[in-house]
């Protein structure tokens, strides 16, 4: 669609009313009394391809029906304001509060206290079945655990489905093998799903009904789980799941319903979706547009309609409330609080009231809700009674709010926080003068988020091929969303922001607070189509308007001949050859009199309500009876013959166009007494009319509609089809624009009728003028025998039948000077019937009124666009609010932390099963890969795409920290924003791979083909994973090149769209002010194409300008196969001897590992190098299959938790908190993957703060808590009973033994253990660790430390002998001949990144490298200046710049050898010390210990020695020193930078005589 499709209506006409402020009637248009005009477009925007996010309101949330008006702008300005505060606040504001403590009343609910045992019972499922597992409850059949449901806990796991989706693969691999499936697969066919559901649910002696398909089950401790493993996949068998309090739905105050979604595909059982059975049925029970085409379909689709029903009674009470207090004399105020109520679902009464069926199921559909629940209020409230709900002239804005026990009237801030949609339906009944009588109807409708859905794959084996069959599904309610849930106490009728006055109530929909919203315009009705494949018909919008404007005067037939001398003519029905009238008389006024079917108060004789021998002779008698004739007093001037009616023809030329209507521009309708006329009836009273009063006058029009024929069998070349007659009466003076036939005229239309309708039908002038069907023909040839044939490619260049609508003023035409009927017509608007859907295109229609606007304004939409792939453990939003996005540090402070966790555990390569929005442009890439539709999807294998790589990136871009939590950087307003992000529109038909480059600059990288993979590279912190010294590349040099002078900008200025204002074109201007000193101003542009933020193009424009200044240097080698340690984007350092003017590297000559010595070729330096040693540690690189594999192991973890317990308990010593440390090898072909399978291919082992550690030991099939540092048993360790559990829940609900290792189990006495606080357990997760995915550009050397200072170098005739490493267990993976280096000192390492690779000979690569500075990411991310050591290559040279001295100090020197302190034989520890030389100008001395466990201790001091006590561990221990200086700070004239580090190591071992409980490795000698 390229075009704007624009229409102009009209209708109503007569006099104008003064327009309102500025407020909102949604969705009516045009809703005024019959004499005023005006007019309206309509236009449909086309905003993308879709799908698309949606609309969002100025806090990033989106939004939906009304409330996109929020997002909707007309000439900038935003047609509705939204709200101060977002949904992702946790607490009202303060002015909110007392508001709220001003009035509020509590209500009586039993509902309330069934609210919260019901989720106070959820929140204990670890005491009825291990991990919260459904298929672990004790059930009626018995079923066994399957581990394929997910341990949700600490969310609440309430469904878990088994879907089977292939028979083939299975019966082609049994074929192909000749070997059966093993084990046996449920479900068994794939036309089942196996369906298991929590059903007993209990708390403080209340147990909870649940019924099935309105059929009361039963449900008892031993009965707790519903199990059918053949459900009929794609029927609607199981249609309601409802839970109650009470035995009986219909008397239950308190109900929940679950109502889950599952992926459509999973309903399909080997057949076109067409004809599935679910599909069918949905069809014939009209919900096919509300679930089936939604991608998803529901279990349980008739919850709505079941709960609707059952609350029916109180929405018809309200329903009627509003129908009964709409009059003159009802209850106003009454009338507000029960339109209030409707108008919260989304209802405008001025519209007309649903069927009450209707109310609550519209409300409710779509699958966007996971579950909600209805809590009832009492019908008698004594704490209502008496309270006053007016303020003067205005009435209170009241609400039932919930009160939380723990949170007060924050808990709906909090509930909002976690995509809750609170809803309150509850309505009081009010005396006359607004006092409350105590009554109070209604209920309290929550609605949950999407029920969260834990995906994994079932497996089977045939033979030892691993084949996957089929999906699990376990369905739960978020922790977070329950907690709130159990906490509400009461609930309280209270007094809340906003009021509506009683002037107002006529008119309660245009209420300026209608629905919590105002607005900057009036009149204004939008809808949204988001772009899916399939999607609903706009409501609105189902036809195109094509208006013809005309504005041409209408003429009727005009008669010369005189009136008979027969007939009064002032009686009824008694002249003819006059023009029609109203007979002036009591009854003159009346509508029934002129309008009715049986009108007759008219001069003329009627037939069909059209006058008969009517003429143009205006001939009447005057008071005194006297006849007088008011037409003749031109007839010396104007001519005088018979003429007929003058009609406006128009030609429909266009085929598919099938009705019409059109608008009539009435500018004089009227009549004048020349006779007093006593007591006129008007409807409401009777009054004297006097001479000279002007009244209504009639007019009749004719609209005919038929084709046009051939002139020479028709003399007109028409052919009529259908006639329409309309008379009006009114009395106009001015121009007024009249809709006939328009189907969405408003306003009063009983002024316009069809005379000849006997219905007494007012609709009549809003139904369209039907048009024949237009006939089409083939255009014709005459060839050259004399045969017509068609012409060549012409078929579709058929010819239409031409129609016509012609308007003619049936009216006589007179001179009179009394009565006047001057109309034209203004338009024909041509009327396309357009039921489209629009499949793929996001498309925004709005409608406008003219009284708002003068001219059409300029339309803009602030909109969450294309929706795209995102992974499966990434949950970036949250009921619609971006949780990357905090407009303040406050806001971010106290933002929920579940929501600030958007990586959720480990990725496990699967992606959601719906596209979801994300500005990530990590994933927005991904999609322009893989989509068949716009990108390279049908080009390429998606298997070859490194996903996982994108993976890292899409990570860095969210500015996450390890456990996947939400850091953010600044945006530059004090606000968090993430590091990238994408905000582009590609509408000028761009090139895929243009665009491709576009979205990976977002994120400085770009994408590369090796390897078979296409993958990809940024710019982001890392390690060097290679080095290359001259030893190593062809003819040991490396060729240099620096950035040109032009290139190297100074001065950036960054063009970007500022979100914080309409997303304005802006400037930002970065400079470096010291290169500028130095060079002058070196200007560039750049246009921050997808930047949205001031804070994000600074970062661009930084990172330009220090990779053009800082990192100028590209470096260029040939090397061997060591080259393919590293890849485009991989960091790699490089020593260069003729730069360095030092030689610090050299070959492995020799490797003993039982000596635990290295030789190298070169000499060690100890005034130039430190005793740190770079080598070649290739452990090679994960590829796509090795992650996938990780990522699909049977295994599961969780982030930690806490253990505790008393003094008393036996496991106290290891309490404290546990932290994931890695998987443990599990059970061989444990596939888990079948029902009965409990075992785990791994396990996690977890870590705790005080040492200890908790891991699975297959060997005795039970979780060990160990208190050494190795996972071995220990007696006097504690152990699992032999319960078979598998999982930590399930460990946590059983016993706990003393590890004995004389016994044959290994299990000593046991105990109860409860020592897992439940609450603790984070993040539970399966798929592959982070660790894992960053194998997939590993570091390929390691940094070995010399722990024996300089006494561990023996320098030999020929290069040099090493001994003692920090790392002795790498040196069995050293290679002979490889490349080896040692730091020098005082020297920055000389990192650089790869940028490209090539082959040029066989064993022989071009590598192609720039500058790379590690330190940038603190300067671009956060402004903090880099420091860089003063001395690049050691040579102590001062330098002086503008009166200041810059110097790094000298390194101290030990004085003698650090040595360990006596042994304390009470704690078993002991102390080093050391001391140093003195180093003039320092300040102080900073002091390193590295413990043999690797930890780092540091702390400075001012004298020259010092003493560390405490010490306990074994093994190597290296101390170093170095000597700190002011860095310039304190303003003296000399700035002195810290030394570099002396370093010297020790091994520590307790005597023998001395007993240590801890064991520790000495000495491993390997035959």
């Amino acid at each position: 669609m390229n075009h704007i499709l624009k229409k102009i209506g009209i209708a109503g006409g007569g006099k104008s009313q003064k327009a309102k402020p500025p407020i909102y009637k949604p969705p009516v248009m045009g809703e005024l009394q019959y004499g005023a005009s005006h007019s309206y477009a309509e236009t449909l925007d086309l905003i993308s391809e879709g799908p698309i996010g949606g609309i969002v309101n100025s806090h990033g949330q989106v939004v939906d029906g009304l409330n996109i008006l929020q997002g909707v702008y007309l000439d900038n300005t935003a047609v509705a304001v939204t709200n101060n505060s977002s949904s992702r606040e946790v607490t009202i504001s303060e002015f909110q509060r007392e508001t709220i403590e001003s009035f509020n009343l509590e209500l009586t609910s039993s509902s309330v206290t069934s609210c919260k045992k019901f989720f106070s019972a959820l929140d204990e499922v670890l005491n009825k079945s291990g991990g919260g597992m459904i298929t672990s409850l004790p059930s009626t059949p018995a079923g066994k655990t399957d581990v394929n449901e997910a341990a949700s806990w600490p969310d609440i796991g309430m469904m878990f489905v088994r879907s089977k989706t292939s028979d083939i693969i299975l019966k082609n691999t049994e074929k192909q093998s000749g070997l059966k499936i093993e084990p046996p697969l449920l479900p068994a066919q794939q036309s089942n799903v196996g369906l298991y559901i929590r059903t007993y649910i209990a708390f403080g002696g209340q147990a909870f009904s649940w019924h099935l398909n309105k059929e009361l089950k039963t449900a008892s401790p031993s009965n707790a789980a519903y199990r059918d493993d053949t459900q009929p996949k794609g029927t609607v068998e199981n249609s309601s799941l409802i839970w109650s309090e009470s035995s009986s739905l219909e008397n239950s105050k308190f109900l929940f319903a679950f109502n889950p979604t599952i992926p459509r595909t999973s309903f399909r059982d080997g057949s076109r979706m067409e004809t599935n059975t679910f599909f069918n049925a949905a069809k014939n029970q009209k919900l096919l547009t509300t679930y089936a085409l939604k991608g998803e379909a529901p279990f349980f689709h008739e919850n709505q309609k079941v709960v609707s029903d059952l609350v029916s009674r109180e929405l018809d009470t309200i329903r009627t409330l509003v129908r009964n207090n709409l009059g003159a004399e009802a209850n106003k105020t009454q009338g507000v609080f029960a339109t209030r109520c409707l108008e919260r679902l989304g209802i405008n009464v001025s519209n007309g009231i649903p069927d009450t069926d209707k109310l609550l199921s519209r409300y409710l559909r779509g699958p966007y809700r996971g579950a909600f629940l209805v809590c009832k209020i009492e019908e008698t409230n004594t704490n209502l009674v008496g309270a006053s709900v007016k303020e003067g002239d205005s009435i209170i804005n009241l609400n039932t709010l919930p009160y939380g026990s723990t949170h007060g009237f924050n808990l709906i801030a909090l509930l909002e926080s976690v995509g809750v949609r609170y809803t309150d339906l509850t309505c009081p009944i009010v005396s006359q003068d607004g006092v409350l009588t105590g009554e109070m109807r209604g209920f309290i409708l929550i609605e949950l988020p999407p029920t969260e859905r834990e995906t994994t794959d079932l497996f089977s084996y045939v033979g030892q091929r691993k084949i996957k069959y089929g999906d699990g599904y376990t369905y739960k309610i978020d922790s977070y969303v329950l907690s709130y849930l159990k906490d509400i106490e009461s609930f309280k009728y209270s007094k809340v922001i906003g009021d509506a006055t009683l002037s107002n109530t006529n008119q309660l929909s245009n209420d300026i607070v209608a629905n919590g919203l105002k607005f900057n315009y009036s009149n204004v009705l939008a809808e949204i189509r988001k772009g899916e494949e399939k999607q609903d018909l706009f409501l609105n919008f189902r036809s195109i308007n094509i208006d013809h404007f005309y504005n041409r005067e209408l003429f009727g037939p005009f008669s010369p001949a005189k009136r008979g001398a027969e007939g009064d003519p002032n009686g009824k029905g008694t002249q003819e050859n006059a023009p029609q009238r109203i007979t002036p008389n009591k009854n003159m006024l009346l509508k029934a009199s002129v309008l009715s079917d049986q009108a007759d108060n008219y001069n003329t004789r009627l037939q069909n309500g059209l006058p008969i021998s009517e003429g143009s002779d205006d001939l009447r008698k005057d008071a005194e009876n006297t006849e007088r004739n008011y037409s003749s007093w031109g007839q010396n001037s104007f001519a005088s013959f018979e003429e007929k009616p003058v009609p406006v023809v128009h030609t429909v030329y266009n085929p598919n166009v099938s009705h019409v209507f059109i608008t009539l521009d009435v500018s004089s309708l009227s009549d004048t007494l020349i006779k007093e006329v006593k007591k006129a009836n008007t409807g409401k009273d009777k009054k004297d009319l006097s001479i000279g009063t002007k009244f209504p006058s009639v007019l009749n029009i004719e609209v005919e509609t038929g084709t046009v024929g051939d002139k020479n069998n028709n003399s007109d070349g028409q052919i009529p089809f259908k006639k329409y007659n309309f008379r009006l009466v009114a009395q106009i003076d001015s121009n007024t624009l009249i809709d006939i036939g328009n189907p969405e005229a408003q306003g009063d239309n009983s002024f316009l009728v069809d005379p000849g309708d006997t219905d007494n039908n007012n609709t009549v002038n809003r139904i369209p003028f039907e048009l024949p069907d237009a006939e089409s023909k083939n255009r014709e040839i005459l060839s050259s025998d004399g045969e017509r044939a068609v012409e060549a490619a012409t078929i579709s260049e058929d010819i239409s039948s031409q129609r016509y609508v012609k308007i003619t003023k049936l009216s006589f035409e007179t001179n009179s000077v009394l009565l006047s009927k001057v109309v034209s017509v203004s338009k024909v608007t041509e009327m396309i019937d357009s039921d489209l859907t629009y499949p793929f295109s996001a498309i925004i229609a709005t409608k406008l009124d003219s009284r708002s606007f003068s001219s059409i304004p300029t339309r803009s939409f602030d909109c969450k666009l294309k929706k795209v792939k995102i992974p499966s453990n990434y949950f970036p939003t949250t009921n619609g609010i971006d949780n990357r996005y905090y407009d303040n540090q406050k806001q971010f402070d106290n933002a929920n932390p579940k929501n600030k966790l958007i990586y959720k555990g480990d990725w496990d390569g699967t992606f959601h099963d719906e596209l979801q929005w994300t500005d990530n442009p990590a994933w927005i890439l991904y999609d322009l890969l893989t989509n068949v539709r716009y990108g390279m999807g049908s080009h390429i294998d998606l298997q070859s795409i490194n996903k996982w790589q994108l993976y890292k990136i899409g990570r860095f871009c969210d500015a996450v920290d390890n456990e996947g939590n939400f850091v953010g950087v600044t945006d530059g307003r004090g606000g968090k924003e993430p590091r990238f992000s994408c905000n582009v529109v590609f509408d000028q038909g761009q090139q895929v791979f243009d665009a491709i480059n576009t979205i990976a600059s977002l994120f400085r990288g770009r994408t590369f083909f090796t390897n078979s993979e296409i993958n990809f590279v940024d710019d982001r912190p890392r390690e060097p994973v290679n080095f290359f010294t001259n030893e190593s590349v062809k003819d040991g040099l490396f060729f240099y090149s620096n950035n040109s002078r032009d290139q190297q900008a100074n001065t950036i200025e960054i063009s970007y769209k500022d979100r914080f204002d309409n997303f304005s074109p802006k400037l930002e201007v970065i400079e470096d002010e010291e290169d500028i000193k130095e060079r002058g101003i070196l200007k560039k542009r750049i246009e921050g194409i997808g930047i949205t933020s001031r804070a994000m193009a600074r970062r661009a424009a930084q990172h330009n300008i220090f990779s053009k200044i800082k990192e100028d240097q590209t470096v260029a080698f040939t090397a061997g196969l060591e080259t393919l340690l590293c890849k485009p984007g991989d960091l790699v350092i490089i020593q260069d001897e003729l730069k360095t003017n030092k030689s610090n590297f050299g070959k492995i000559l020799d490797v003993s590992i039982e000596n635990e010595t290295i030789r190298l070729s070169n000499a060690f330096v100890p005034t130039t190098m430190d005793g740190i040693l770079t080598v070649y540690n290739p452990t090679g690189a994960e590829d796509i299959s090795d992650l996938n594999f990780a990522a699909n192991q049977n295994r599961q973890r969780y982030d930690g938790f806490t253990i505790t317990g008393l003094a008393t308990d036996s496991w106290k010593r290891f309490t404290g908190e546990y932290s994931f440390s890695g998987y443990t090898e599990g059970y061989d072909q444990a596939t888990g993957f079948v029902l009965g399978e409990t075992r785990y291919a791994e396990y996690a082992s977890y870590t705790g703060i005080s040492g200890t550690n908790l891991y699975f030991e297959t060997g005795v099939t039970g979780w060990v808590l160990g208190s050494g540092n190795a996972k071995s048993l220990y007696s006097g360790d504690l152990i699992s009973e032999l319960t078979g559990a598998q999982t930590l829940t399930e460990f946590n609900t059983g016993k706990i033994s003393i590890l004995d290792m004389n016994a044959a189990d290994k299990r000593g006495s046991s105990t109860v253990f409860s020592g897992f606080d439940p609450s603790t357990f984070r993040n539970y997760t399966r798929g592959a660790t982070n660790s894992e995915v960053s194998n997939i550009s590993p570091e390929q050397i390691t940094t070995l430390l010399l722990t024996g200072g300089s006494q561990a170098v023996t320098n030999k005739e020929y290069g040099t002998l090493l001994s003692g490493f920090d790392k002795p267990e790498v040196l069995p993976f050293i290679k002979l001949g490889s490349a080896a280096q040692f730091q020098i000192k005082e020297a920055s390492p000389f990192i650089y990144k790869v940028i490209s690779m090539k082959e040029e000979n066989p064993n022989e690569y071009l590598v192609s490298a720039t500058k790379y500075d590690t330190g940038k990411f603190n300067l671009i991310d956060n402004n903090v200046s880099i420091e860089y050591k003063a001395n690049t290559f050691s040579y102590q040279v001062a330098q002086t710049i503008n009166g200041i001295t810059y110097k790094t100090l000298d390194a101290p020197e030990f004085v003698g050898q650090v040595v360990t302190g006596i042994p304390n034989a009470t704690d078993q520890t002991f102390n080093i010390t050391g001391n140093w030389t003195q180093v003039s100008n320092a300040t102080g001395y900073g002091v390193r210990l590295t413990l043999p466990n690797g930890q780092v201790l540091q702390q400075s001091t001012d004298a020259t020695n010092i003493s560390l006590s405490g010490l306990d561990q074994v093994g190597v221990f290296n101390v170093s020193v170095n000597a700190l200086g002011n860095m310039g700070r304190d303003g003296e004239t000399n700035a002195y930078y810290d030394s570099a580090y002396i370093d010297t190591g020790i091994f520590v071992l307790y005597e023998e005589t001395l007993t240590y409980s801890k064991s520790f490795l000495n000495k491993i000698t390997i035959l």
